[in-house]
């Protein structure tokens, strides 16, 4: 049975204990990140979809990168959207995360995410260590 590394970066710990899940799970040489959504370093949640595509992607890098992957390693991709409408802008910030070699990527629209100003939500599976 392969070995599981719970990944829950510093400043993420009171996640973990208030709502009972890791932000990323290593095992056998990959990582699954929990969704990863628009908040800032100090809990501020833009407006606009851009500047919270731009925090989530963003989170997601330091998730990756503290369980010693990185978004060059992401092998898929999956975006929860509130307005499937905002994913040409979404795309705009996406390119500046993945500017090449793309991984595959699924978009879904859905009617809500955890807190109600919240528009995107981002998952995603990466290799470890190559």
């Amino acid at each position: 049975m392969p070995k599981l590394e719970l990944i829950n970066p510093p400043g993420t710990e009171a996640i973990y204990e208030a709502y009972k899940f890791s932000q990323a799970v290593v095992a056998g040489g990959r990582v699954d990140v929990a969704g990863q959504v628009g908040i800032g370093p100090a809990m501020e949640i833009p407006d606009d979809i851009a500047g919270q595509a731009r925090y989530a992607f963003t989170n997601l890098k330091g998730v990756l990168e503290a369980a010693g992957s990185s978004l060059a390693q992401v092998t898929q991709l999956t975006m929860y959207l509130t307005d499937i409408a905002e994913s040409r802008s979404i795309d705009e910030v996406f390119v500046e995360f993945f500017p090449e070699r793309y991984p595959a990527r699924t978009v879904v629209q859905v009617v809500a995410l955890v807190l109600p100003q919240l528009k995107l939500e981002v998952q995603a599976t990466a290799l470890v260590g190559e």
